[in-house]
């Protein structure tokens, strides 16, 4: 086996595992989960002339770690980042995601999430 190979099946084999622990949120499939939070029930959405999606996660995890995960990693995504009035928010085209995290009794962390998308100008604009 010559060497570009050898190095390839190494990456593959440690790429592998942190490929497979991505997850992503149910009711937004293209937003990932934070390490150290699961996915929790979140309220009903709207969905009409626009859309609101809401998601939940709960867990043991360090809100500046959570925080730090999607300023890092939404961008490569396409999204903008802002902050407004103490919450992270993000842009893409006409969606924008406002993130919130909450530090529950006993030191649980819980990420609020809200996805909404403006709907399409019937005009054209």
């Amino acid at each position: 086996m010559n060497v570009s190979r050898a190095v390839f099946l190494v990456a593959l084999i440690f790429a592998g595992p942190a490929i497979a622990e991505t997850r992503y949120f149910t009711r937004i499939p293209d937003l990932p989960l934070p390490p150290g939070l699961t996915e929790a029930e979140a309220a009903a959405g709207f969905d009409g002339h626009g859309r609101i999606v809401f998601a939940e996660a709960v867990g043991r995890a360090d809100g500046l770690a959570v925080r730090d995960f999607y300023y890092d990693t939404l961008p490569q995504l396409g999204w903008s980042e802002s902050v407004e009035d103490g919450a992270a928010v993000f842009q893409r085209d006409r969606e924008r995601l406002t993130f919130f995290l909450i530090r529950e009794e006993g030191g649980q962390l819980r990420l609020r999430v809200q996805l909404a998308v403006r709907p399409a100008a019937m005009n054209g604009d």
